[in-house]
């Protein structure tokens, strides 16, 4: 099971996340979504994930560069470094607000 709350588009580089988002697709080239912690108050508070789970972002890769992340609660247990593209995939798709994968949709046209 998994929460999300609404995620936001960022630019290539706004923040220190999004330089080390940046950095991390960069050395990344094949890979269309990363799972991460979320850094101190990065989506302001967001409150309980629930028993058993944890804040993580979901950050996806635009092909012109920019970012999308969404926050989501995820079982604590699941490493981020296991996650692969297909299942990050899915959950994004399951979990992103319409305006996210509309977003996503029109810019890998």
């Amino acid at each position: 099971m998994a929460r999300n709350l609404k995620g936001e588009l960022l630019p290539k580089a706004a923040d220190p996340t999004a330089a080390e988002d940046l950095a991390w697709f960069a050395a990344k080239a094949d890979r269309a979504f990363r799972l991460r912690d979320p850094a101190p108050l990065e989506f302001g508070p967001l409150g309980d994930p629930g028993d058993g789970f944890s804040w993580r972002v979901l950050v996806a890769r635009l092909p012109d560069g920019g970012r999308l992340r969404l926050p989501i609660s995820l079982a604590w247990d699941l490493h981020n470094d296991h996650a692969k593209d297909q299942h990050l995939s899915m959950l994004f798709d399951q979990l992103a607000p319409a305006e996210a994968k509309a977003m996503l949709k029109a810019k890998s046209n």
